[in-house]
């Protein structure tokens, strides 16, 4: 979520007057002409199709005012990625938090994410991701993301600032956040100042200019019909084909086809194209509050009135099997969780990892086995604390990428995994555990 601008609105020809013969026949013309184009632009959505299969979802049931589930999100917070751009890259204003006044379920099946002004005018919302960033087309095949939700429910002046999206990032953005556009975002659905419109676009390529019109994005647009997106539940739904020449990505609202772009775009290259797509993304929901699109927030802005999740669905068909997957999942079994640590690489493994005690301090560790981590993040949950991601430093002594966790009594457990980056690639481990002595 980017900065970029709306399209501008397109220009209205004059018709002058025709004989009855020539307008008939003008007509007819006219007539094909519309129902190819709404065939072509309003096609059924292949989500109907048998093949799909759901690979992954979160319908966020829940007890109210608990937060999400941490095996499925982790929190974004402040107001940057470590390292990355400030504000988000998009000057947004709020600073966002893990708190359940700003991110939590509503007890009735819903996420809820609220932005609030506090007393001093400033303002706090959420942001949270996928733990799971392998969601990919396969080869040959389709992945489908899909999420039922219900834009903040604001209109005009009440609305200004308000940046409620639905999106995705390349995963190999994930611990290096410098590599935007060139990772690839798909935005399934944006939306500002609380107007009746869907935003798709897809970035890609370099910035400014480049093959996606950076910072703008190629993007489409449509409104929300019966209700309108703040007032009701819509379906937002990308697709990423690669089972078609040329590849495609197409944007649906409530199961009607609004905006696709395809590799064959003009300007558009192989290269970039498949740095931007063909690979695996993570998922993120937020509401940032002001920015370079929809403006800051004024005095008239209307504090906590959340977006709500009804479910995030991941679907994908079977592929060609005619390449890998440019970012698999590890192709070699995890070590069993155990409360001590495990030492030593055997035949065949991929990595081992662990935990130790060092007085009141508990360290996980990771090693790689006979190749080198471009880093390492450590998720890790202490119990009756949020989860923290953090990264992991390189000890020369042991071989072990490690991190101290401090906080962890006698007799709890510790929760853990890893993110690792290898040959240019990134992976997700399984959670492990650790309790202390």
């Amino acid at each position: 979520m980017f900065s970029r601008k709306r399209g501008a609105d397109a220009a209205h020809p004059t018709v002058g007057r025709i004989s009855l013969r020539r307008f008939s026949l003008l007509f007819t013309a006219v007539l094909i002409l519309v129902l190819s184009s709404y065939a072509l632009f309003n096609r059924v959505p292949s989500a109907q199709a048998a093949s799909w299969n759901l690979v992954w979802g979160d319908d966020f049931n829940g007890s109210a005012n608990t937060p999400p589930s941490s095996s499925n999100w982790l929190y974004d917070l402040g107001t940057s990625y470590p390292g990355g751009a400030g504000n988000w890259g998009t000057g947004e204003v709020e600073t966002m938090t893990n708190s359940t006044n700003n991110v939590y379920l509503d007890g009735n099946g819903h996420l809820a994410i609220k932005p609030i002004r506090d007393s001093n005018g400033n303002w706090t919302s959420g942001r949270i991701e996928t733990q799971n960033s392998s969601f990919a087309a396969p080869v040959g095949g389709k992945m489908a993301v899909e999420a039922s939700l219900q834009m903040p429910n604001v209109t005009g002046a009440a609305a200004q600032g308000y940046w409620p999206a639905f999106w995705m990032l390349g995963s190999s953005f994930r611990g290096n956040y410098t590599n935007w556009p060139m990772a690839g975002e798909i935005d399934g659905m944006e939306n500002v100042n609380g107007t009746n419109v869907e935003y798709g676009t897809l970035h890609c390529g370099v910035a400014p200019g480049g093959p996606c019109n950076e910072y703008n994005g190629l993007g489409g647009n449509t409104p929300c019909t019966g209700t309108t997106c703040q007032a009701g539940f819509h379906t937002y739904r990308v697709e990423v084909d690669r089972s078609t020449s040329p590849e495609e990505i197409r944007w649906y609202l409530d199961g009607v086809e609004f905006w696709h772009v395809a590799s064959n775009n003009p300007g558009m290259d192989p290269t970039t194209w498949a740095n931007a797509v063909d690979h695996s993304f993570f998922i993120i929901l937020n509401i940032a509050m002001g920015g370079s699109w929809p403006g800051n927030p004024s005095g008239a802005t209307a504090s906590g009135v959340p977006m709500l999740v009804d479910y995030v669905h991941v679907y994908t068909t079977s592929g060609s099997g005619g390449g890998p997957t440019p970012t698999p999942t590890p192709n070699t079994p995890t070590p069993t969780p155990t409360s001590t640590p495990t030492s030593g690489c055997t035949s065949g493994t991929n990595f081992v990892q662990g935990a130790a005690r060092s007085g009141s301090t508990t360290v996980p560790w990771f090693q790689p086995c006979g190749w080198t981590a471009g880093y390492v993040i450590l998720h890790y949950v202490v119990p009756g604390q949020v989860q923290q991601n953090v990264y992991m430093t390189y000890n020369n002594s042991t071989a072990h990428w490690e991190y101290n966790v401090s906080g962890l009594g006698s007799g709890q457990t510790l929760q853990y995994s890893f993110t690792y980056q290898q040959n240019g690639l990134q992976y997700d481990t399984s959670t492990y555990s650790y309790t202390a002595p």
